[in-house]
């Protein structure tokens, strides 16, 4: 017995390009959530870096027993001023740990705001977006606010633990990512924003 050769009829196209359509509806948007989430995960592997080195360099200032201190010459965590430019460079910072980077970066020298890795976040807003890399200095009540306050103007937001709490006890420095939007598109897969992580 022969078999003809015989084509697709017209109702088995459309079924088929019906069937791939909907499959392109469904993971379409799965696959940019993906993306989304590999760049929430990308800003929260570099905010976590810059924080171990915030940490590592306050050990380093402790141990060297220089006027340390809140308001000394050497104070116990770096200033704003060198979390921007991701390096120590007080003049009053003891030799050894002068110069000292903060986290491994392409741009240190000297230029302030261009030193830190990018905040590349989904759907940034035009402030963050002209500023990924910029810190903007943060008090400790803003700090500790939840959610914390955020002008959006800048990728990061850095508290230099220079101020007592209530408790009169000196707080700890805390760095975190600058976007406190109220329907924010930047939570994680657990639902979680930004000034939470």
């Amino acid at each position: 017995m022969r078999w003809k050769n015989r084509g697709f009829t017209l109702i088995e196209l459309i079924l088929v390009i019906v069937i791939i359509g909907l499959l392109a509806a469904v993971a379409v948007p799965k696959f940019m959530d993906l993306q989304n989430e590999a760049k929430i995960a990308a800003v929260k592997g570099q905010l976590g870096s810059i924080r171990e080195g915030i940490h590592i360099a306050h050990g380093k200032i402790l141990a060297s027993g220089i006027n340390t201190g809140a308001v000394g010459d050497n104070p116990d965590w770096p200033t704003l001023d060198e979390i921007n430019r991701n390096r120590l460079e007080l003049s009053s910072r003891p030799q050894a740990i002068r110069y000292y980077q903060l986290v491994e970066s392409d741009n240190v020298a000297g230029n302030v705001g261009d030193s830190l890795p990018m905040v590349n976040l989904p759907e940034m807003t035009v402030g963050m977006s002209s500023n990924p890399r910029r810190v903007r200095s943060s008090s400790l009540a803003d700090a500790q606010y939840d959610p914390r306050r955020a002008d959006e103007t800048t990728g990061w937001a850095y508290y230099p633990g220079d101020e007592n709490n209530v408790h009169d006890r000196m707080e700890d420095a805390i760095f975190y990512v600058n976007d406190d939007r109220p329907n924010t598109d930047n939570v994680d897969a657990a639902g979680v924003r930004p000034s939470n992580w």
